[in-house]
């Protein structure tokens, strides 16, 4: 089979031989290039098993839709001696992982709000990863919980309000605001204190140029190193 190249949009090989070696480029920019493990020619499907990213001991498998790729090329070509079976996949495994991922994105889109800063997004999230992201939603510029409590700009603990007064719940989410800025303050005190470390470590060393200088101005001996 002669080296295919194709554009999203064209023709692509009419089979992919199980065995050889492929490379694409996804609409993502990415390269990928792997061994066909299956190609369904109606749907443009092509899975791939490619060398793993964290561990030699694993492989990643990439199902691609060729119709969104470019520069699909054959780099090898199956010798023809290739009788291992691919695993089967687990699909209900594959339905799983595919569904927590787009929840994750979900939850993570409800947390968006550009009206807002970066940091109140951060607080958002640590809100919700305790009651839930149904629990949660932005108002306006307010962070509402449970429907009865919310949160109102510049989100500190004195702007914990509840419309029910049920202050059990509006204790425990100032704790959750306490402990969110302390661990960002206490971060940043230690990202200036490793840089001030540093810093002090650069000045306090005397180079051998300004040590021979010192000692040849004092008439002293430059002890030898």
């Amino acid at each position: 089979m002669a080296a295919a190249t194709a554009t999203a949009g064209n023709a692509v090989n009419d089979c992919f031989s199980i065995g050889s070696t492929v490379m694409c480029t996804t609409c993502f920019n990415e390269e990928v290039e792997g061994e066909v493990l299956a190609f369904d020619h109606n749907t443009k499907m092509l899975i791939l098993k490619c060398r793993s990213k964290t561990t030699e001991e694993l492989s990643d498998i990439y199902v691609l839709n060729l119709s969104l790729c470019s520069n699909v090329q054959v780099i090898k070509e199956c010798n023809g001696n290739f009788v291992a079976e691919p695993q089967k996949l687990n699909l209900e495994q594959v339905k799983m992982r595919l569904k927590k991922a787009v929840e994750r994105r979900r939850e993570y889109l409800k947390s968006q709000n550009a009206d807002v800063s970066s940091e109140a997004q951060e607080l958002y999230r640590a809100i919700a990863k305790q009651y839930g992201y149904n629990e949660v939603s932005w108002q306006g510029l307010n962070i509402q919980i449970l429907n009865e409590v919310t949160i109102s700009p510049p989100y500190r603990v004195d702007n914990v309000v509840s419309s029910s007064n049920n202050e059990t719940s509006c204790n425990y989410i100032k704790r959750i605001i306490k402990q969110f800025f302390n661990s960002r303050i206490s971060g940043a005190q230690d990202s200036t204190s490793n840089a001030a470390a540093s810093t002090s470590s650069a000045s306090v060393s005397p180079t051998s140029s300004s040590l021979s200088s010192s000692n040849a101005a004092s008439g002293s001996p430059v002890p030898a190193n």
